[in-house]
Parts: structure tokens; sequence; C-alpha cells
């Protein structure tokens, strides 16, 4: 069956398609070329599948862009998508958008930074804030240790129970992560559980915990934003179980965030921004943890590396078969990772130097696609 890849940049859009064997692959023209596109994703729900991106332009603004033709033509308008003007926030770009539960046809949800959760009920053509998340209590924390700014902050994550659309999750840079039962009315911290246990990590956190001894922060919410999760996704084949990869490690829980457990032990960096499930067996989770230095170098050294674990992180495997080194320094952005839950699965990474490849064997092999594009911000397969 082939696939398709929606892969966002930092200067447009671009969309491979394969054959029916996924061994032969097309790149589309750049789509919305110009367009610092973070996230991409598609919406099954109607009779025409609706493609959606996560849009930012330094000209003419946000956007949470919709296409009903596969990409050739795109509505970039996107009104009602601003905070309460006695905010005093002004959204600078869009980060995430994705389509709600299969029981609320028309309902999309968006992601912004500053960070923010809107609510469309009409297919992404109007939009209208999330006040319970956007004036959360927590939100003068938001933004990162000694800061009360929330400029920094992003709402980068955005995961639907598929068992109930009642129930979600939002993780935010800096700011934590929230769990909703109640389609998005309230919503409680979820992420101050993941405590690091690797001794790299606990040494960077007592280095910062040195520097901000005294943040006056909510009870519960580290002064390192050590509750921040780069990103998160659910594991939809046990939507109890999320996976979390955060800045001081790689965390799994299994009771809807009641608990998380660090499994960080056995990747050579707790740091790293991208995290991907399979969608089918043999269960498999696949991080590309980062070089962590007080320098900031943040790439993989020298072997660009992706890490597989089939036992829930208890172990890892790193795979290279086919990827670039040694010599080779680039790194993966938070939504750089992504399977497309076929038979066989096949596992999809972008690279900041603008590469894509490829595996349709779990990560055994991995194959250059066509292309050297703009750095690629994220990469969203799904079978045709």
């Amino acid at each position: 069956m082939p696939a398709m890849l929606l892969v966002g940049t930092k200067k447009g859009a671009f969309i491979y398609r394969s054959d029916d064997s996924r061994k032969k692959w097309e790149v589309s023209e750049p789509i919305m070329p110009g367009w610092t596109v973070a996230n991409m994703s598609v919406d099954r729900r109607r009779e025409e599948p609706r493609l959606y991106a996560a849009a930012s332009h330094w000209a003419w603004g946000p956007s949470a862009a919709r296409s009903d033709d596969g990409g050739k033509t795109w509505e970039q308008r996107s009104p009602g998508l601003a905070f309460a003007a006695d905010s005093g926030l002004t959204i600078q770009a869009v980060w995430h958008v994705t389509p709600g539960h299969p029981s609320q046809p028309g309902v999309v949800w968006a992601g912004t930074q500053p960070a923010g959760l809107f609510r469309s009920e009409d297919w992404g053509e109007t939009w209208m804030p999330v006040k319970a998340i956007n004036e959360h209590p927590y939100r003068a924390a938001w933004g990162g240790a000694g800061t009360q700014d929330p400029v920094g902050s992003s709402l980068h994550s955005i995961e639907i129970d598929p068992r109930d659309g009642q129930h979600m999750y939002v993780s935010i840079s800096t700011g934590g992560t929230y769990v909703s039962r109640d389609g998005g009315n309230t919503w409680n911290i979820c992420s101050h559980r993941a405590v690091a246990t690797t001794p790299a990590a606990k040494a960077f956190l007592a280095e910062i915990e040195e520097k901000f001894p005294s943040e006056p922060l909510p009870p519960g919410v580290d002064p390192a934003s050590a509750d921040e999760f780069h990103k998160l996704v659910m594991d939809r084949k046990n939507p109890e179980r999320l996976w979390g990869q955060a800045h001081i490690g790689v965390f799994r829980t299994d009771n809807g965030a009641g608990s998380w457990q660090d499994v960080t032990e056995g990747l050579p960096s707790f740091h790293g921004f991208p995290i991907a499930v399979s969608q089918r067996p043999p269960d498999s989770v696949y991080v590309v943890p980062l070089e962590f230095e007080a320098n900031n170098f943040r790439v993989c050294p020298g072997q660009f590396t992706v890490y597989r674990s089939r036992d829930a992180g208890c172990s890892w495997q790193a795979l290279t078969d086919g990827l670039p080194g040694p010599h080779d320094y680039q790194s993966v952005y938070r939504e750089g990772l992504s399977t497309d839950g076929l038979d066989p699965e096949g596992v999809y990474v972008g690279t900041s130097n603008g590469q894509v490849f490829a595996s349709i064997d779990g990560g055994d092999h991995w194959e250059r696609l066509p292309g050297t594009l703009p750095p690629v911000l994220s990469v969203t397969a799904t079978g045709w």
C-alpha cells in the first residue's frame, strides 16, 4: 500500500508520495513557499480529506491553513485565531493543528506560541480560544525559570483519547503537560510526577536549581521546568500509555499520566525532541537523542542515529544502517519522527539539514528520499 508524507519546513511544505512498495517516492513542488510550517495533519472524517498546516509567516502572521485538493491550493485565513482582547497576548506562530475525535465532526484543535489552545467547530473555518487553558492559574510560570514572560512558551502537542473525545492532553514548552476529561473545560497539570533518575539529568537539574533557588512558581512545578516535555505522544494501541521526550529524559506512563517512569537509561543522552510510537505490532518507540552540552551544540555527534525500544523503554537499540555518518552533525526537531501504521510499518525521520529518511522494516534499514529540503520541522506519515 502506498504512503504519503506531509513534510513541514522552515521555508514551506512538501508532500511525498510512494508507490505500492514504498520503495519509489516522488516529492511535490514547494507548498506555501516562504511560510514556516511547524506541523501538518490530514482529516479523514470528511468525504474528501482535508489537510491542515500549522503555518506562520514573518509578514502575514500565523495561520491554521487548510486544503481540500491534496495540497494544491490552501486557504490561509483563520478568523478568530486570537487570544482574548484583554489578555495582552498576540499569537506569534501556530505550532500544531490536529483533527478532533471522530464523534465530534467539525472539531479541530490548534496550539500556538505564546502557549494557547484554540478550537474550531466548523472544520477549521473559524476559531475560538479555549479559556480554561489559556487563562490557567499556572500561566504566570510558563516561559521558563527566571521569567514571568509567557511569550517563550508554546503549546506543541495535542493528544485525544480515541475512546473518548472529552479526554485529552496538551503539552506546553516550559509549561508542563495538562489533562482534561471534560472536553477542555477544566485542566490539571499531570507532568510534574515525571522525575529524572539518570545521573546526568540530576546533575543538570541541580545546577539549574542552584541558579534559581526560590522561584515563586506553583507548588509541584519545578523551577527548571523539569516537567517540560519537548514532545508528547499517545500510544493509540493502548491510550493509557503516553510517552514524553522531555528536556531531561524519556518518560512513559501506563496509567494515563497518573505516574511516570524515567526510561532514559541506555540512551547516550537525556536530551532530545522527537518521539514516535508504532501504530501496530511489534510495539516500538523511537527517539533521536542529541548531545547536551552547555555550549548548546544539540546535534547528533557525528553519526546520525535513531534509537528504538521494543520493550517499553527497558532497553534501547541504535539504528544507523543507511543513516549518514561519520562526521554528520544534524538534529531532528520535535515533529520530525513519524510512523505510517501500514503493514509492514514504515518509520520516517526528517533532519535539520533538509534530508528525509524512510524505513519500511521498523528502522532496521533506512533509505534517503529524493530531494534536499529546507530544514525539516515536521514529518506526518499516513497511508493514502
